[in-house]
């Protein structure tokens, strides 16, 4: 699809693992020719899970061996052509490589480049091996998960790098648009640990203020009440349900048919009902057991109440909403099996339309002779002696 946002553009991608790739993937999808330079002796491991069906998308692929110096060179003069690297290797590796900012700016002085790490690249842990359960926990989001009087959880999955990666994005473009004002390049330092403890403003400044820690509150929240998940009709069925004010408390007791609630004084404020949410939730339970999740959430919502049946991963590829999107679509992949993955694309639309550069994750090196011949411009020759030489490995 020609006319997208970062046409023209080029990133050479060094990322791995998840928050990295996600940029790019992103990138990717918004047009950016993105060139992923992987390792025959240290491959990605991810490449072996399912994400990487997604995070390594409408990317090109070719493999160098950067313990050589001839790799070192040609990454240096795909640089000297390209917009923008990324990288996100532990700190001081990309330095030792030869790789640095300083390095690709004597090539190309309004290159744009990314790096990111658990800690960022400054500091006294910054060398800490970070994952997303070093970054949960470093930050303070461990101790706010769970329940009351219990040990500290972690949110299970992948959220914290694909957020990160996310945010990558919009750095990314920001830096790209500064370029061409401006002629000069950038160098972007992230930390996954700050970006992460960004999305925890209110228990920061209320520690700050009132010198209050804030704890794990469960499905629970501070300033709502009711709010949590609640049976409904059938094995491990669930509707989540949010109550902001007395507005919304009347119309949730009206669709359940639970006049008595509404007019209990143990429950005719907010404030109350945080106090006893143990009752209440035990006796909202008894009504929405009664309920088709979906048929409630429809009741509900119509009457303006925040809610919404918990869906499966096996629901949401039925979802009518998603399909009429065209939220999920299928691509295929370049392996043997020509398989096909029904994917989320992405989550935007310019003028109702998708406006997305969306192909499926290319095979390790798939673009080797496009790259460092058609556009490096080897030869045959050249790109074969290397080979021979393990420098494009």
């Amino acid at each position: 699809m020609s006319g997208l946002a970062l046409d023209g553009v080029r990133v050479v991608d060094f990322s791995w693992q998840i928050a990295g790739p996600t940029c790019t993937r992103y990138l990717g999808a918004m047009g950016a020719e993105v060139i992923r330079i992987e390792s025959g002796r240290r491959p990605d491991p991810y490449r072996a899970r399912t994400i990487s069906y997604f995070i390594n998308q409408s990317k090109k692929s070719i493999t160098l061996n950067l313990s050589d110096p001839k790799g070192i060179q040609l990454v240096k003069d795909l640089a000297s052509i390209s917009d923008v690297v990324v990288e996100n290797f532990a700190p001081g590796v990309i330095e030792r490589l030869g790789l640095s900012y300083e390095e690709f700016r004597t090539v190309r002085p309004e290159i744009v480049m990314l790096s990111s790490a658990g800690l960022g690249h400054s500091g006294p842990d910054m060398k800490h091996v970070a994952y997303g359960t070093l970054v949960q926990c470093f930050t303070g989001w461990s101790a706010l998960q769970g329940y009351p009087d219990r040990e500290p959880e972690l949110v299970s999955g992948i959220w914290t790098d694909p957020m990160v990666g996310i945010m990558e994005v919009f750095l990314i473009n920001a830096a790209i648009h500064n370029a061409r004002q401006t002629g000069k390049g950038e160098y972007i330092d992230v930390s996954m640990a700050e970006a992460t403890t960004m999305l925890l403003p209110e228990v920061i400044l209320d520690y700050g203020m009132n010198q209050r820690t804030n704890g794990p509150l469960g499905n629970r929240d501070d300033n709502y009440a009711p709010q949590g998940n609640y049976p409904c009709i059938g094995e491990d069925e669930w509707i989540g349900i949010t109550i902001k004010d007395d507005l919304q408390w009347g119309s949730l007791c009206t669709v359940l048919g639970c006049s008595e609630l509404e007019k209990d004084i143990r429950f005719d404020t907010i404030q109350k009902r945080q106090m006893n949410h143990d009752d209440l939730d035990l006796l909202l339970s008894k009504s929405t057991m009664e309920w088709d999740a979906t048929d409630l959430m429809e009741a509900l919502q119509n009457k303006g109440v925040p809610s919404g049946n918990t869906q499966t991963v096996s629901q949401l590829n039925k979802s009518n909403h998603w399909a009429y999107r065209d939220f999920f679509q299928d691509y295929l992949e370049e392996d043997d099996e020509h398989t096909t993955h029904s994917l989320p694309v992405v989550p935007w639309r310019f003028d109702g339309e998708i406006e997305a550069s969306v192909t499926g994750q290319p095979n390790r090196g798939q673009h080797n002779l496009a790259i460092f011949e058609d556009l490096l411009g080897l030869t045959e020759s050249e790109v074969e002696k290397l080979i021979e030489q393990e420098v494009i490995f």
